[in-house]
C-alpha cells in the first residue's frame, strides 16, 4: 500500500515544485507520513496545506526562514493558542535539487515525535528525487529544443542565394515560372522560420520538402530525379520540425 501511495504521488511531482503539483501530491504524502497535517512550500510561500489546522499556514514561512537559507531541517512548537487545535509540534525538511533549496516539506503532529522526524526526512528525500527527475526532464526538453533550433539554422545560405538567382533567371524568359518559384520560395521560408511549435507532422514536412525540391529543380532541371514513397497512415506522425530538410539538402 505504501508503494502504491508513493506511485500515485510521483507523477505530479515530476512536473516540478509548483502549486498544482503540490496540491495533487500533498494528500498522498500526508498519508505516507500518517500525520495530522502537512504543507509544502517553495521559497516564497505555502503552496498547499493538507489536513487540520489551516490557520497555521500563515506562520509556516516564518518558522522555516533559516531552513530555506541554510538547507538544514528543523523542528518547532506550533505555538498555537487554540486549545482545541491538535497541532502542537512540527518538523520541517528542505526540498533540494543540486544543492539548491527549492522549498520545504513541513509535517505537523500533536506532540514531538522522533519517528515522524525520521519519516519526514525519508519522504522529503523521495520528493527530492522526483524533483531531480523533473529537472532532468526539463533539461532533456531544452536539449531537444536546442537541437531543433540548430536544424533550423542549417538551412544553407547558399541555397537561398541560388534559389533567388534561379528565380531571377526566369524573370525575363518565363515570368509565370518565376512567379510560381517566388511563391514556392516564400512558402518554404515562411515554414522554415516559423516561431510556433517545435514539432510538426510528416505531411507538413513532406510538403515543405516538395517546395524545396521545386526550387532545386529550377537550377538542375531534368538532371534531378526524385522518387517519394510514403504510406498514407504515417502522414499524421509527429516529428521534430524541419528534421528532413537538411537530409534532403545533403542528398542533393
Amino acid at each position: 500500500e505504501t508503494l502504491h501511495t508513493a506511485s500515485l504521488a510521483a507523477p505530479p511531482l515530476r512536473a516540478g515544485l509548483t502549486e498544482e503539483s503540490a496540491r495533487r501530491s500533498a494528500r498522498r504524502l500526508r498519508s505516507l507520513l500518517g500525520t495530522d497535517a502537512l504543507c509544502l512550500t517553495d521559497r516564497e510561500r505555502v503552496l498547499v496545506w493538507d489536513g487540520a489546522g489551516h490557520h497555521h499556514g500563515k506562520d509556516v514561512m516564518g518558522h522555516i526562514e533559516a531552513l530555506l537559507e541554510g538547507g538544514r531541517g528543523t523542528a518547532f512548537d506550533s505555538g498555537c493558542a487554540d486549545l482545541d487545535c491538535p497541532l502542537r509540534w512540527a518538523v520541517a525538511v528542505p526540498l533540494t535539487v543540486e544543492n539548491r533549496v527549492l522549498g520545504a516539506l513541513v509535517a505537523y503532529a500533536p506532540r514531538e515525535s522522533a519517528v515522524l522526524a525520521r519519516a519526514a526526512g525519508e519522504v522529503a528525500r523521495w520528493v527530492c528525487v522526483q524533483l531531480e527527475l523533473a529537472e532532468l526532464d526539463r533539461s532533456r526538453t531544452q536539449l531537444i529544443e536546442a537541437e531543433i533550433k540548430a536544424l533550423r539554422a542549417q538551412i544553407s545560405p547558399h541555397f537561398i542565394f541560388n534559389s533567388l538567382a534561379a528565380i531571377a533567371s526566369f524573370v525575363r524568359t518565363d515570368p509565370e515560372q518565376a512567379r510560381e518559384l517566388l511563391l514556392e520560395f516564400a512558402d518554404f521560408t515562411r515554414y522554415s522560420f516559423r516561431r510556433h511549435g517545435e514539432f510538426t507532422t510528416l505531411a507538413d514536412e513532406l510538403h515543405s520538402i516538395d517546395q524545396y525540391l521545386a526550387l532545386v529543380r529550377a537550377r538542375f532541371g531534368k538532371r534531378l530525379s526524385v522518387t517519394l514513397q510514403v504510406a498514407p497512415e504515417v502522414l499524421p506522425v509527429a516529428l521534430p520540425f524541419l528534421c528532413l530538410q537538411p537530409l534532403v539538402e545533403n542528398a542533393v
